[in-house]
Parts: structure tokens; C-alpha cells; sequence
């Protein structure tokens, strides 16, 4: 009779872990509703329509990663509430929301053009703000749901499927981009970003219906230096944090974000050749495709052979795809009636290249933090490791808008052939991933692999 009701209730414990990831991939289907704009075309493309200077778009890059570090004094007070989810919720809608400002801002200030582009940054970047008020929430709420044991699989096929629902958002919205009317150039856009707002928000509130672990009970008495530096005597950590944020600073310089090409390489690719809304959304598309296809191998292999050996070999093949941006030729071909770029024709194969690539780094990193923290202090300790990520990431996206203002196109023509900006940013990203990342990739691989004590507490909890 005892075990029968013991089996029934691990039955029906299991079901719930369950539902409670199948929700967290539903959910984040339509948040890829959301993210396909300010990661896509649609953010960089409606900037440059506002004639909007690389400066600001390097400061509205810039304020996605200097936003983490609010990830610090939120992680305290949510611990202090006990739970994660009604705080996650109320600052995620509110974040969300701040997305429909670029459909509304040239409604309620018409006569006000030229103030456009600084209003729409000041109110997105509040919105990085809030979203950053309960990244590290939601990311120890994650660790500790998904079992250390399945964790590469569950990542990889929850990446597989989010990067399908990102194509078919992407492709969506380049529909719109281009059916818009000739004398409204806006409208397209205001469209796009209303969408949004609105997937964004659903993107929330499915989430909010997805189980909650308890979070270990915390002294209050601990002071909060003590606090911060409490994950640091954690093996492997500090090295972590040091090696994803200066990766997260060498794909800034390029304006790649969560694996997907951001600001620059979709300007690049429409003001250095003439790419339409819809080859610079196939771009995109090709890298989410790249993503969607291969990255549940990926995380068989995280699981089999480890995160960190993994992310070393993500680490040394990804700037080789980055510098395919080099190999892109001017002018186009015909299919038929439509004229195509070459250069979109040449970054096809690339763009599924570097998804791939890239969104393996990103579940490696999902998975090496896991690793590096333990359910006592997690909140706290992601806190401190997407912040010092993010530090990274802002200080290569205001280096790479600077160098493009200031740094004139066709000034290295010593060099190679006639060198733009960008090309110079591609290569300060290879020699980032080389000579900072990769030694210290090494370096941390056999930090782990040295002592698999790092990942045992997680697995006891699990």
C-alpha cells in the first residue's frame, strides 16, 4: 500500500516536471516573436531608416549589456521574497510593453523626427533595464528545474525548437518590412514592433504557469560583499566569468547577440551592399536555421563529453565562420525577374555556420554555469556571472560603435583590397577569440576536468 502511494506520487511529481518544461518551451515559441526584433533586422533597419549614428546604435547595444549589472541588486531582493516568479512576471510584462515605443513614439510626438531615435533608445533601454530586474531569476529558477543529467538535451532541443519559432517570426515580419506602402515607410514598422509588444508579453504569462523549485533558505545575517564574493571560491568560476564575458565582448564588436547577427552586420549587409528588409531577414533566418538543425547533437555532446570541452572547440571555429563577412562580393545575380545579392548568396552557407557555432557556445555557457553554482546562493551567483558578461558586451558594443564613426570606410586599403569598418571589427573579434578566450578556455577546461566536484552538488539536488 506505502509503495503504491510512493510510486503515485513520483508518478505524478514526474508529470509535473514535465508540463513544467513543455510550458517552458511554449512559452518561449512566442517569446521568439519577440526577440526577432530587437536581436534580428527589424530594430537596426528601422535605426538606420531614422538616420540614427553609429554612436547611438553602439549606446542601444551597449545598454542591452551594462543593463545586467541590475541583475545584482535584484537577486537580493528576490531572495529576500522567497520566491522568484510574482517579481519575474511584473517587471518581464512591464519590459515587454516598452517594445511598442517605436510604433508609438512617432504617433504621439509627430512634429518631434529628429528627437525619434533618442527617445526610442531612452525607452528601450529602459526596457533592458526591467528585463535585466529578472534575468537572473528566471536563470537560477531554470537551473534549478532542468536535472544536471538531461540539461544539455533538454537546452539543445528547447534551442532547436526556438530557433524554428524564430525563423518563422523572422520571415513573418520581413512580409511586413516589405509589403509596406511605398508613402508610409513606418507603417511596416509600427506593425512589427506592436506585434512584439504583444507576443512578448504572451511569452510571460504563459511562463508564469511553470513550477517554481523552492529556494534554499538563506542566513540574512551574511553582508553583502560576503555575498558577492561567496561564488568566486566556487572552482571555476572566476575563470568563467572572465572567459564568457570577453566572449561576449569579441561577438559585441560584431553585434552578435544570443547567437544571432545584431546592429552592425545587418547595416553592414544593406548600406555595403544593398541588401533588401528581406535578404538581411534571411540572414538572420540562415543563422536561426543553423541553430534549429544541428544543436540537438550538440547537446548529446555537452552531456557525453562535457560543456567545457565543447564550448574550447566553439570557441576556436567560430571567428574562421566571422570572417566569412571578408569573403562577401559586391553586386548581384538574377533568378528569374529578382535580382539577389551576392553577398547574401555567399553568407548564406555561413550564417547556418556560424547558428550553429554560436548556439552551441550558448548552451555551454547555460550548462558551465549550472556547473559552477550550487542552489545555496544561485540567484546571487548567475547575478554576478551574466553581470560580468554583460560588462563584457557593453564595453565591445560602444568600442565597435565608436571605431565606426570614427574610423573612416576605405582606410585599409594597404591592407586588403578596400577594408569598411566592419571588416576591421571582424578581425578585432578573431583576435579577441584567439588570444584572450581560447587560452583561457583551455585553461578552465581542466579546471573542471580536474575536479568533478564542481558539478556534484548540482546533480545531488537535482
Amino acid at each position: 500500500m506505502a509503495s503504491d502511494l510512493k510510486a503515485r506520487d513520483v508518478e505524478l511529481e514526474t508529470s509535473r516536471f514535465d508540463s513544467a518544461l513543455c510550458l517552458n518551451i511554449i512559452a518561449g515559441f512566442f517569446g521568439m516573436f519577440w526577440i526577432a526584433v530587437p536581436l534580428g533586422a527589424p530594430l537596426p533597419l528601422l535605426m538606420q531608416s531614422l538616420e540614427a549614428t553609429a554612436t547611438q546604435l553602439g549606446i542601444l547595444s551597449a545598454s542591452w549589456q551594462i543593463a545586467t549589472v541590475a541583475q545584482i541588486p535584484a537577486a537580493f531582493f528576490v531572495e529576500r521574497l522567497g520566491k522568484r516568479k510574482p517579481a519575474w512576471v511584473i517587471v518581464c510584462v512591464s519590459h515587454r510593453f516598452l517594445w511598442s515605443s517605436p510604433a508609438l513614439v512617432p504617433i504621439l510626438f509627430p512634429n518631434q523626427k529628429s528627437e525619434w531615435p533618442a527617445m526610442i533608445i531612452a525607452a528601450l533601454s529602459v526596457s533592458n533595464l526591467l528585463a535585466n530586474l529578472g534575468t537572473a531569476s528566471w536563470l537560477s529558477w531554470m537551473a534549478d528545474l532542468v536535472p544536471a543529467s538531461i540539461a544539455g538535451r533538454f537546452w539543445a532541443t528547447r534551442q532547436a525548437i526556438l530557433s524554428f519559432a524564430l525563423m518563422l517570426a523572422t520571415f513573418s515580419f520581413g512580409c511586413i518590412l516589405n509589403a509596406r506602402a511605398p508613402g508610409d515607410s513606418l507603417a511596416g514598422f509600427q506593425w512589427v514592433f506592436l506585434l512584439c509588444a504583444g507576443f512578448g508579453v504572451t511569452d510571460v504569462v504563459i511562463h508564469s504557469f511553470v513550477r517554481e523549485p523552492p529556494q534554499p533558505f538563506r542566513r540574512r545575517s551574511d553582508g553583502v560583499f560576503a555575498r558577492l564574493r561567496e561564488p568566486f571560491r566556487r572552482i571555476g568560476f572566476g575563470r568563467l566569468a572572465f572567459v564568457m564575458g570577453s566572449w561576449t565582448c569579441a561577438q559585441s564588436v560584431v553585434s552578435y547577440t544570443l547567437a544571432m547577427p545584431g546592429f552592425f552586420s545587418m547595416v553592414h549587409l544593406k548600406k555595403q551592399f544593398g541588401a533588401t528588409h528581406a535578404e538581411a531577414s534571411w540572414i538572420f533566418c540562415c543563422c536561426a536555421f543553423g541553430a534549429f538543425a544541428l544543436t540537438h547533437r550538440i547537446g548529446r555532446w555537452i552531456d557525453s563529453a562535457g560543456a567545457p570541452k565543447v564550448f574550447v572547440r566553439m570557441v576556436a571555429l567560430t571567428p574562421l565562420s566571422i570572417l566569412g563577412w571578408w569573403a562577401a562580393p559586391m553586386g548581384t545575380f538574377a533568378i528569374g525577374s529578382a535580382k539577389v545579392s551576392l553577398a547574401v548568396a555567399c553568407m548564406t552557407p555561413v550564417a547556418i555556420l556560424q547558428g550553429l557555432l554560436l548556439s552551441g557556445a550558448l548552451l555551454c555557457q547555460f550548462r558551465m554555469t549550472q556547473m559552477a553554482t550550487t542552489p545555496n546562493g544561485r540567484t546571487i551567483a548567475m547575478a554576478v556571472h551574466w553581470s560580468l558578461c554583460g560588462l563584457g558586451g557593453c564595453a565591445g558594443a560602444l568600442l565597435a560603435g565608436v571605431l565606426q564613426d570614427q574610423i573612416p570606410n576605405g582606410c585599409f586599403e594597404a591592407l586588403r583590397g578596400s577594408w569598411t569598418t566592419f571588416d576591421f571589427l571582424v578581425l578585432l573579434n578573431a583576435l579577441i577569440c584567439w588570444l584572450a578566450v581560447l587560452p583561457s578556455a583551455l585553461r578552465l577546461e581542466s579546471e573542471f576536468s580536474n575536479n568533478p566536484q564542481t558539478d556534484s552538488a548540482t546533480s545531488a539536488a537535482s
